[in-house]
């Protein structure tokens, strides 16, 4: 049973049988992406570089398409506006939850396995690693310090570690922090912690990894959160088996001894990409059934 928030979210993007697009031979590819990364014109010369590897590989064009929002980057897929989607879990599963077996895992990085979340804090809160969240949410509680996540539909900047807070402090941060904010996206939370604008927040660890050191030196972690499985290359599976096929190849060939593969893996902090299948992400479904709050 889909909370009313997960039941909104579904029948906000839910289709019908004329909406859909199905192309087995499209003349163009369109590739989109979650917005994690708040500068659009890096996201659109490696993504676009991405698109070249894929379009070179397959013998169609490619064309990356940039969204603005988290949800936008679901409708673009689910309506058949983009053929391939670059999303994180919580985006997975809810074009899930929209295509069913109309969508298909192309393939994940070799990180996305094994993924975690970094809690920073501004030096000025004079808090240092904790061994848990409960440790965390203790030394906060009566501070008055505030709280970012990132996009209300990020996996490593929202969901997971409001997961993790709630399994681990035993409360919301709602009831810990003065006030709880979304930031929108990774490097952002990032910046605003080392600029004080909020105490403490949450982000996935490859993007404070390759900010500079000044900066890590103002946001430093606090704490790292356990392992999750996190992004995934998704397509329609209305492309045709061979196509698919073609695509889950090319991603799984990408190599740092070519130009764009080494600028995509050296974006998107991968060694490789490698297999993986639509079973690992059906935990994140049953999340969003569960009425976590994951806002809108």
């Amino acid at each position: 049973m889909l909370s009313a928030a997960a039941f909104a979210l579904a029948s906000s993007l839910a289709l019908s049988p004329t909406d859909a697009v199905a192309q087995a031979t499209p003349a163009k590819l369109i590739i989109t992406a979650i917005p994690d990364d708040g500068d659009a014109d890096r996201m659109r010369e490696n993504f676009g570089a991405l698109a070249r590897h894929l379009g070179e590989a397959v013998g169609i064009p490619v064309e990356y398409m940039h969204v603005e929002n988290y949800a936008a980057s679901v409708t673009a897929l689910a309506t058949g506006r983009a053929h391939v989607a670059w999303l994180g879990a919580v985006t997975t599963a809810q074009a899930y939850m929209q295509m069913g077996d109309a969508m298909t895992v192309l393939g994940c990085r070799d990180i996305d396995k094994g993924f975690v979340t970094y809690y920073i804090a501004n030096p000025a809160t004079g808090l240092s690693t904790v061994g848990s969240l409960g440790e965390l949410a203790s030394a906060a509680e009566g501070k008055g310090w505030s709280f970012t996540f990132g996009s209300k539909s990020s996996t490593s900047g929202h969901m997971m570690p409001r997961k993790f807070f709630l399994d681990e402090a035993g409360v919301a941060p709602e009831r810990v922090f003065r006030t709880v904010a979304y930031s929108g996206s990774h490097d952002v939370v990032m910046q605003m912690v080392a600029d004080g604008t909020h105490d403490v927040g949450a982000l996935n660890y490859a993007s404070w990894d390759k900010a500079d050191d000044a900066l890590k030196a103002r946001a430093p972690i606090v704490y790292t959160s356990p392992p999750f499985t996190n992004y995934a290359l998704v397509a329609r599976s209305d492309l045709g088996p061979e196509l698919v096929g073609k695509l889950r190849e090319a991603l799984l060939a990408i190599s740092p001894d070519s130009e764009p593969g080494a600028q995509v893996l050296q974006y998107l902090k991968a060694g490789r990409f490698i297999e993986a299948d639509m079973s690992e992400w059906m935990g994140y479904v049953e999340l969003l059934e569960s009425g976590i709050d994951i806002g809108g």
